[in-house]
């Protein structure tokens, strides 16, 4: 893939307010009812699908720029000044303004002063979801320290199966972005989750899930998402059933919850996991 600008699509949203009045916006979207964080105004800081990660499972399409590259995708005051409109006529309550929209968020180098401009608007809890991978990188942990909530998403804690699933820039190694989710939680004082999804036939397996119960007993989230493909992946692949799901979270463990289907959230029954009893099943 090449930096060249013919890869980068930029698409309008449609908003609604109240009356039913559209507004077309380039950068935000919604607000959306989302099943994690209630009513949701979404941000997107790069163009269509420029990303460090190609998922399989990515509902928004395939990649369009597979980068690890921070720069000025959007102007940052461009999304500044929509959202500065945006809020100025809105009468919904929002729950929560959020970072993830048709890209990798943490890809625009001007992340954090963007937050830290949103809060100097508006007492809307700030979102980032974000796949993670550049977290190695102490700007990009300085530039989500300002953010209520931090979503990262770890699917496998091994190589192979990482890559698989992600099909992800050959510059990001897993373990270093394990590692520098754990060096981000000595630091971050707000909300930290983790995201897992699961894949049939890619990291459904007793194994990934024990790899990923370790890892979580480093990483200490506050809260654990397990969830599965729902909507319209951009590779064909098959999700998990809801007893698939329940069984991996029994095992993930650390109080993971069930994202599932419209906007069930249930916990499995679970048990501690011994060191003796994690050895046993490998």
């Amino acid at each position: 893939m090449t930096g060249s600008k013919n890869y980068i699509q930029f698409i309008s949203f449609e908003n609604k307010l109240e009356g039913n009045e559209e507004l077309a916006y380039r950068y935000i979207y919604g607000p959306i009812t989302s099943r994690r964080l209630g009513v949701s105004l979404g941000v997107t800081t790069v163009p269509h699908k420029v990303c460090s990660f190609n998922c399989i499972y990515c509902e928004v399409g395939k990649t369009t720029l597979l980068t690890t590259e921070r720069k000025e995708y959007i102007p940052a005051e461009a999304i500044l000044e929509e959202l500065k409109d945006f809020l100025s006529k809105n009468t919904t309550k929002i729950d929560h303004i959020t970072f993830s929209g048709l890209g990798e968020p943490t890809l625009h180098i001007r992340l954090g002063y963007i937050i830290k401009e949103i809060k100097k608007m508006t007492n809307i809890s700030i979102a980032v979801l974000s796949n993670g991978s550049l977290i190695t990188r102490d700007d990009v942990k300085m530039d989500l320290l300002n953010a209520d909530i931090v979503k990262f998403t770890l699917n496998a804690t091994d190589q192979e199966t990482y890559e698989k699933i992600s099909l992800n820039h050959p510059d990001i190694k897993v373990q270093d972005v394990i590692s520098g989710i754990v060096e981000f939680r000595k630091m971050f004082t707000h909300e930290l989750w983790i995201e897992i999804l699961l894949v049939k036939g890619i990291n459904n397996t007793i194994q990934n899930y024990l790899n990923l119960y370790n890892a979580l007993s480093m990483i200490k989230p506050d809260k654990i998402h397990i969830n599965t493909v729902i909507r319209a992946p951009a590779y064909k692949v098959e999700p998990l059933s809801f007893a698939e799901l329940l069984e991996a979270s029994r095992i993930i463990n650390h109080g993971s919850k069930i994202i599932y289907k419209k906007g069930t959230t249930r916990v499995a029954p679970q048990t501690e996991i011994s060191t003796s009893s994690l050895n046993s099943n490998i």
